[in-house]
């Protein structure tokens, strides 16, 4: 099957954006990262926001849009990700404005592990949409639980990322949290490689050799993992851990297409099975 760019834009930022959210909660529970708490939840907010206009240019034209838009509460794969899509994009957005306006702790605590949920829940949703009888590669629940590893690891390893770009001014407890953060990147980098190899396993290792070994086992699992493992002695080596775990995410959502079994028309599929009330 040809790999459908916009879903696999979509799914990966929205996984990206999903994964920032629940580590921006993670700084505000544990009280650092002050310095980067508004940036990085606007930032994960404009990630999932892109990646919701990747999932629309599939659609194809406007008819399609508000067929979506008018049976979201069919509770089908896809109004099911708008509606965590919508969600996460509002408390993320109203944390970001909590934490500008330098609102009390409980409320920002409150908004943060709303939104920190909603991503996690809406990195998890963009997997399961995929899961279906039609696609034999794609109908197991390992499926949206890679989603999920690989949202968390890009968010995590994103999160590193500005951590050095945008350090705390306490030095002892920039370099606590930043290994915090360096080790759960790294424990979710090693879960997601384990994952991956399962699924491809489960399908008869049909992975792609460049898109999932190279690019999501190889630098997005391995690579990020080393990256973290080491990013304490070279702070930069968070760049190169945020950019594994983007090309190990965008790599395993390739390798999924590329199992894919004949032509997916989404519109066509969707009407078959009665998902939007079509």
């Amino acid at each position: 099957m040809d790999i459908q760019w916009p879903l696999a834009l979509f799914s990966l930022l929205a996984g990206c954006g999903g994964g920032m959210f629940a580590f921006a909660a993670l700084a505000e529970l544990k009280g650092f990262g002050g310095r980067r708490r508004f940036a990085v939840a606007l930032a994960a907010a404009i990630v999932v926001v892109v990646g919701g206009c990747a999932s629309v240019a599939h659609l194809g034209n406007p008819s399609n849009i508000m067929a979506a838009a008018a049976n979201i509460g069919s509770l089908s794969g896809i109004s099911v990700e708008l509606i965590f899509l919508g969600a996460t994009v509002v408390f993320g957005v109203a944390y970001a404005v909590a934490v500008k306006r330098e609102a009390s702790a409980s409320v920002c605590k409150a908004l943060a592990v709303i939104a920190g949920v909603l991503g996690v829940v809406l990195a998890f949703v963009t997997g399961n949409g995929y899961v279906m009888e039609s696609q034999a590669h794609w109908n197991t629940p390992l499926l949206p639980l890679c989603y999920l590893a690989s949202g968390l690891t890009m968010g995590g390893a994103v999160y590193a990322a500005c951590a050095v770009a945008l350090p705390d001014d306490d030095e002892a407890g920039q370099k606590s949290s930043f290994a915090l953060v360096n080790r759960c990147v790294l424990v979710i980098a090693a879960v997601q490689a384990v994952l991956f190899l399962v699924f491809d396993a489960v399908n008869g290792f049909a992975g792609d050799a460049v898109s999932f070994w190279v690019c999501a086992f190889a630098v997005g699992g391995i690579g990020t993992a080393v990256c973290a493992a080491f990013a304490g002695k070279n702070g930069k080596l968070a760049y190169a851990g945020a950019a594994c775990a983007v090309i190990g995410g965008l790599g395993f959502r390739c390798a999924m297409w590329l199992m894919g079994t004949g032509f997916l028309s989404l519109f066509t599929t969707i009407a078959a099975r009665g998902v939007l009330g079509l």
